[in-house]
């Protein structure tokens, strides 16, 4: 005879428990692993958007260089991705420097939103 039955325990639905936690704790590290790559592709979206600007002002100036910008983030982000993303350009002596800000927000709780600053220069053309 088995002890439990004689005390009147079993463990029936240990396991369910078990399985729930284990299944929230995954699906957490998975919903944290996509952000990360969605984050990674925001980055480098903004990357080329101020290389392809800061080369287009090198000819035209700053102004085409924060169109173009603009442009390329219009085709690679959409939505709420580029709703906290600002591009500005400015000739500094010989040099477009164009200038992104973006805030990414994080998809998981207790974990803070993805904040990004880069910048692409190249040479002005005479």
């Amino acid at each position: 005879m088995d002890k439990n039955s004689t005390t009147g325990l079993n463990d029936r639905g240990v396991s369910s428990v078990q399985f729930i936690l284990a299944s929230g704790l995954a699906l957490i590290l998975f919903l944290a692993l996509a952000n990360l790559v969605v984050v990674q592709y925001g980055r480098g979206a903004l990357r080329s958007a101020l290389e392809q600007g800061a080369r287009a002002g090198t000819v035209s100036g700053a102004t085409v260089c924060e169109l173009v910008a603009g442009q390329v983030i219009d085709d690679l982000l959409g939505g709420r991705m580029s709703d906290d993303l600002s591009i500005g350009c400015e000739i500094q002596g010989s040099f477009v420097v164009a200038s992104g800000h973006a805030i990414f927000e994080s998809w998981t709780p207790m974990t803070p939103d993805f904040s990004i600053d880069m910048s692409a220069r190249a040479v002005v053309e005479p």
